[in-house]
């Protein structure tokens, strides 16, 4: 008899639609990680769990896996223990490195998601990092979600560019930014307010564009003054179907987010040391921009100039031009004030010479005429080093003025001569300028260079600077500034730097 054999329902197997399965998103399961597990897998050694902190000592233990259990053959370290501590050392700092990298990241994330130029401090950039995480935590918790992230739009509203996460890979925030055009959950989000996906995949495709490898999740626009400025993206690990408070739920969370990032941008706008430093920012950069750059004055005379100041702005200048009558001037002046008030007295003797440069004057009378200006703007404090010469370009024949500590010498490339030692008292002493005066000569060949004391006192002393001058000649080296910063790149600048040099060829 033949017996037909019936498989009940409830064994057979059923095939459902199919869903996409969120990969591992555990923020820990980076790089580092990875590391560590194929650093036991390779060496035979693992690192105690329990020492390994930033910064903390390494300890290794005899690492144990299941290619060890199953070939006791194997079991035995691959590699001694003196051997895989040095790499794991090494590992450890590159993973140290990584880590401050990382949180650097997320800091500066920060100060772009304010939309603010700078956010003064560590502390404060780190304070607004937490309490955007913190929002994106409470929007998982609400809605039941795995993981969130904030995305900003750029200035020109074309691209997202993750700016905070919750429940990914701290790398995320490396990423490069995706195009709003295409992205239908941001553009739909952004249109309608929030958005819900129950099933990213539902008919085989995700047609939201998620930016995330999760089955389902929620997308809420972030707005300034009803203008989209991003979207807040919530996930979920399984298909699901959200309801009104879970939509709710994200439209509070991105309304809260819009709140934060308004909230540092106004404090950062009222912050008096901000808008001091801003005032700072300005000086230096119009100091900077204000600067000549290194230019022929006439044919075979090059000029060029130095400054470097340990703070964000400079007690000095240097110029020159050529004056109507076709005679070459050139310049500088040091303040002994270095606050911002000896910045702002080096910028009035600096209007002064370009306004007396215009007509016929000796270097005498221009050194007296500074000297006026700085007793007529101030109380009889405002003393300055300055430096002004006269030259022929023709016959290479020159006059100076010198006030202060400003020294100058001459160099060939045989050897070079002191010009100026730096010992007269500076402008603004007495009301009657008493410089030293005095004539020189600069033949075909040879070099005149000008410098502060704290080029000196920084390690340009007289010897290092002739030897340099003389070593830049010999080689046809005109730029002899830059050679001299080269050499004293790893002094510690502990004064203004500057000097000037006129090179005749």
């Amino acid at each position: 008899m033949n017996v037909t054999k019936t498989i009940p329902n409830y064994l057979r197997i059923h095939k459902g639609p199919a869903s996409a399965a969120a990969p591992d998103l555990d923020p820990s399961g980076d790089a580092v990680s990875h590391f560590w597990h194929v650093f036991g897998d390779a060496t035979g050694w693992r690192i105690d769990q329990s020492r390994r902190r930033i910064g903390s000592d390494i300890e290794l233990l005899p690492s144990v896996n299941t290619d060890t259990i199953s070939d006791p053959s194997e079991s035995s370290p691959t590699v001694t223990k003196s051997s895989a501590l040095r790499l794991a050392e090494s590992a450890a700092m590159l993973a140290t490195q990584l880590h401050h990298s990382r949180e650097s990241l997320r800091r500066q994330e920060m100060e772009l998601a304010a939309r603010a130029a700078i956010i003064p401090g560590a502390e404060l950039q780190s304070k607004l990092a937490d309490n955007i995480e913190a929002i994106l935590q409470n929007a998982c918790e609400a809605t039941n979600c795995s993981a969130a992230a904030m995305y900003l739009l750029d200035e020109d509203t074309q691209i997202l560019k993750t700016r905070a996460t919750y429940g990914l890979p701290t790398s995320r925030l490396e990423d490069s930014p995706r195009e709003l055009r295409g992205s239908r959950g941001d553009l739909e989000a952004m249109v309608r307010g929030v958005v819900t996906a129950d099933n990213f995949m539902a008919g085989g495709l995700d047609t939201w564009n998620s930016p995330e490898p999760f089955a389902a999740g929620i997308c809420a626009s972030i707005t300034d003054e009803d203008v989209p400025i991003g979207t807040l993206w919530i996930f979920s690990d399984e298909v699901r179907t959200f309801g009104k408070p879970e939509a709710a739920a994200g439209r509070l969370a991105a309304s809260h987010l819009a709140v934060e990032l308004s909230r540092a941008a106004i404090d950062l706008r009222q912050n008096p040391k901000l808008n001091h430093d801003d005032s700072l920012r300005d000086i230096s950069e119009w100091q900077h921009l204000s600067l000549p750059i290194g230019n022929d004055l006439a044919p075979g005379w090059r000029a060029d100039g130095l400054i470097e100041s340990p703070q964000s702005w400079a007690t000095g200048f240097h110029t020159w031009d050529v004056l109507p009558d076709g005679t070459l001037m050139m310049a500088m002046a040091d303040s002994p004030d270095r606050t911002v008030r000896g910045a702002i007295q080096t910028a009035v003797a600096r209007a002064a010479v370009t306004a007396h440069s215009s007509y016929r004057h000796t270097v005498s009378q221009m050194m007296q005429r500074i000297n006026d200006t700085l007793w007529q703007t101030n109380a009889g404090d405002q003393l300055m080093s300055m430096l002004y010469l006269h030259i022929d370009p023709e016959t290479g024949e020159g006059s100076f003025a010198s006030c202060g500590d400003l020294m100058a010498m001459i160099s060939s490339r045989y050897g070079y001569r002191p010009l100026i030692d730096g010992r007269s008292e500076p402008l603004g002493t007495h009301l009657s300028a008493r410089p030293t005066l005095d004539s020189f000569s600069l033949l075909p060949g040879e070099t005149l260079l000008a410098y502060s004391q704290g080029l000196r006192l920084d390690g340009g002393t007289q010897n290092v600077l002739g030897d340099r001058l003389r070593g830049c000649l010999q080689t046809g080296d005109l730029n002899p500034l830059a050679a001299i910063r080269r050499d004293l790149v790893n002094q510690s600048l502990d004064h203004e730097r500057a000097a000037i040099t006129l090179v005749r060829s």
